[in-house]
């Protein structure tokens, strides 16, 4: 029974940590697009560059 809390317990923490590295990954991608860099007349965001490997190591976060 012990055993099986401590797996429980384990589990809710990695999936808490998960969560907070998700949610600072997420408002560090709206910092950025919310930034200088996208104000005024430059406002266009690279896909390749710019968003996707911000999302693709979201996904990698949320994978694992």
């Amino acid at each position: 029974m012990a055993n099986h809390i401590q797996t429980l317990a384990r589990q809710r923490d990695d999936a808490r940590a998960t969560i907070s590295e998700t949610r600072d990954a997420l408002n560090e991608l709206l910092g950025y697009l919310d930034g200088d860099k996208f104000s005024g007349g430059g406002d266009y965001v690279h896909i390749r560059t710019d968003l996707m490997p911000k999302l693709l190591k979201l996904r990698l976060t949320l994978c694992d």
